[in-house]
C-alpha cells in the first residue's frame, strides 16, 4: 500500500524581505515576489502522485497564478504520495529557478546591458543566490486523524525552523542602505553615472547604496528589467497621502530640483489586519473535508480583497498583500475606517470568525520600516490588550509625539457619525481635549453621572452657532457614553483619543475639498 503523507512547506524569510522597504516599490515588490515564488512551489507539488491541497485551496478558475497577490501565501500545505525527499527536492527547485529566471537573471542582465561587467557581478550573484530560506516537514498522514496530523505537522515545522541555515557572506565595503546586511554593489563611478542616465535619481536616490536584493525589488517592476511582463507604477507614501491613483514622479523631481523638498505635507494610514485565533480554529478542524472548505472560505476572502481596497480605499490605496487571514495596505486618511470596516465585515461573513487590526497614521515622509512597525505593534495591542475582534490605532507626528486608542469594531459607525459632526462645523475641534481634561479631573467609579452631566455641558457650551444642540449633537454624546458603558470603548481616555482622531479625519476631508 502506498504510503501517504501531509506535507507542510515555508519559505521565507517573509517579514525581512517585505518590510525592508524605504519605498512603496520596495514593499510591494518584496511581497509580490514571495507570492509568485511560493506559487511556483505548490504548482511544482501539484504535479505529484495523489497530490490534494490543504492550504491554500483554490477558487474556481484562480489556480495560483504568477504573481497575483490573492495567490498562494509563503506557508502551504498539502497531501501527496509521493517520496517526501524526492518531493521536497522537486519544490524547492521549482522556487529556486523561478527566483533566479524571472527574477535575479533578469534585473542582472539588464545592468550587464545598462552598466557593464565588473566586480559587482561575482558579488550580485552570491547574494542573489544565497538569501532564500525554505523549510518543509513530511508526516505520516491519517484520514482517521486529521487534526491530529495537522498538528503534529506544526510541530516539527516549529522544530525545524529553529535549525535555520546562516549562511556565511563576507559583506566587506559600504553596507546596503536599505538591508543594512548585505554590501552595497561596487559600482564604479562610470558605472553610478550610466545607472543613473538610464532610469534618473528618482528610482535609486544619489545616496542610496544598494546590494542585490534591494537592487532586484527596486526594479523587478521598471524598463527591460521588467520580471512581471507589464508596467508597473507603484504610488508613493506621498501620493497615496494626496490621494492619486499614480506617484507623480515628475512633481516630485521638480520640487526636489527646486531646493523646496516635497510640495505636499502630508499623512496617510498602515492598515494590518489578522484573523483571530486561527490556531484554534484549525485545531477545530477534524477531517480533511473541513480543513479544505475552510481554507476555500480564506481564498474567497483574499479574492474580495483587491476589490474592497479599490472601493473603499480611494485612488490611492496600495494593496500590499492578501495572504488569507491577514491584509497589509497602505490607504489615504480619510478611506482607512471604512475600508477596515469593509474589510472585517467581509471576512467575518465568509469565515464567521473575528480579526483585529491596527492603524497606524503616519507622516508621508516617516521611513516606510518604521511606519509599518507602528501598524504591525497595533495590531497585536488589538489582539493582547483588548481582547480581539477589535481595533488599535498610533497616531505618530513628526515632532515624535504618539497617540493611541482601541475599541471594538462598533466603533467604527460611532466615529463615521463623529467626523460628520467635525466636518459639518457644528461642534468645537476642542472636543477631544475636552473630554480628555474630564477624564483627568472625574475618574472615580461613583463619578459615573457627574461625567455624564459634564460631557453634555461642554458639548452644549462647544456647539457652533447655528447648530441645535438638541438635534445635532446630544445624540452623538448620548451614543458616546453609551459605548463606553457598555466597553465598546474600553475608556475614557481612550474615547478623548478617538474623539481626537475623528477631528483629524474631518479636517483631512476639508483639505481634499479645498484641493478639488
Amino acid at each position: 500500500m502506498t504510503a501517504r503523507y501531509l506535507y507542510l512547506f515555508a519559505i521565507g524569510p517573509v517579514q525581512a524581505f517585505i518590510a525592508q522597504a524605504r519605498r512603496t516599490q520596495d514593499l510591494y515588490m518584496g511581497s509580490r515576489m514571495l507570492s509568485t515564488l511560493a506559487g511556483a512551489g505548490v504548482r511544482a507539488a501539484m504535479q505529484s502522485a495523489g497530490f490534494q491541497p490543504i492550504f491554500p485551496v483554490p477558487q474556481q478558475g484562480f489556480m495560483f497564478s504568477d504573481g497575483d497577490l490573492r495567490g498562494t501565501p509563503h506557508r502551504f500545505a498539502f497531501l501527496s504520495d509521493a517520496e517526501p525527499h524526492a518531493l521536497a527536492a522537486s519544490v524547492e527547485k521549482a522556487i529556486r529557478e523561478r527566483w533566479h529566471t524571472q527574477f535575479a537573471k533578469r534585473v542582472k542582465d539588464w545592468l550587464l546591458d545598462t552598466v557593464g561587467s565588473g566586480d559587482w557581478v561575482s558579488i550580485f550573484d552570491q547574494q542573489s543566490s544565497n538569501w532564500l530560506e525554505f523549510y518543509w516537514v513530511a508526516v505520516p498522514y491519517d484520514e482517521k486523524k486529521h487534526a491530529e496530523s495537522f498538528k503534529k505537522a506544526n510541530a516539527a515545522l516549529a522544530q525545524r525552523k529553529y535549525a535555520r541555515h546562516f549562511p556565511q557572506i563576507e559583506a566587506a565595503g559600504e553596507k546596503c542602505t536599505l538591508t543594512g546586511i548585505q554590501s552595497a554593489l561596487p559600482f564604479k563611478e562610470a558605472q553610478r553615472e550610466r545607472l543613473t542616465q538610464a532610469i534618473g535619481n528618482i528610482v535609486i536616490r544619489p545616496n542610496e547604496r544598494l546590494g542585490a536584493l534591494a537592487l532586484i525589488k527596486r526594479l523587478a517592476g521598471r524598463y527591460q528589467a521588467n520580471c512581471f511582463g507589464e508596467d508597473f507604477e507603484v504610488r508613493s507614501t506621498t501620493a497615496i497621502a494626496r490621494d492619486q491613483e499614480h506617484d507623480d514622479e515628475r512633481t516630485e523631481r521638480l520640487a526636489s530640483e527646486a531646493g523646496r523638498g516635497r510640495e505636499v505635507e502630508g499623512y496617510l494610514a498602515i492598515l494590518h489586519m489578522d484573523g483571530d485565533r486561527m490556531g484554534k480554529r484549525l485545531s477545530e478542524l477534524t477531517s480533511l473535508k473541513d480543513h479544505q472548505e475552510f481554507s476555500r472560505k480564506l481564498s474567497r476572502f483574499a479574492q474580495k480583497v483587491p476589490e474592497i481596497v479599490r472601493t473603499y480605499g480611494g485612488r490611492g490605496g496600495l494593496l500590499v498583500y492578501s495572504g488569507g487571514d491577514d491584509v497589509l495596505a497602505l490607504l489615504p486618511l480619510r478611506h482607512v475606517l471604512a475600508c477596515a470596516h469593509a474589510l472585517y465585515q467581509e471576512f467575518k461573513q465568509i469565515t464567521g470568525l473575528t480579526a483585529s487590526a491596527g492603524i497606524a497614521i503616519t507622516p508621508h515622509d516617516l521611513p516606510l520600516e518604521s511606519a509599518l512597525e507602528l501598524a504591525r505593534k497595533a495590531e497585536e495591542t488589538a489582539k493582547d490588550d483588548y481582547g480581539r475582534d477589535a481595533l488599535v490605532f498610533t497616531e505618530a507626528h513628526g515632532t515624535g509625539q504618539m497617540r493611541s486608542a482601541g475599541a471594538n469594531w462598533g466603533v467604527v459607525p460611532f466615529l463615521e457619525g463623529l467626523q460628520a459632526l467635525f466636518q459639518s462645523r457644528k461642534i468645537s475641534s476642542k472636543l477631544g481635549y475636552e473630554l480628555q481634561a474630564i477624564d483627568h479631573d472625574l475618574q472615580a467609579a461613583d463619578m459615573a453621572e457627574l461625567r455624564r452631566a459634564e460631557i453634555l455641558r461642554v458639548a452644549k457650551r462647544r456647539t457652533a452657532e447655528g447648530a441645535n444642540f438638541e438635534r445635532d449633537v446630544k445624540p452623538m454624546m448620548d451614543h458616546m457614553i453609551e459605548l463606553v458603558e457598555r466597553r465598546v470603548i474600553p475608556t475614557w481616555s481612550d474615547m478623548a483619543n478617538w474623539a481626537i482622531l475623528a477631528r483629524f479625519l474631518a479636517t483631512d476631508f476639508e483639505e481634499k475639498g479645498k484641493r478639488a
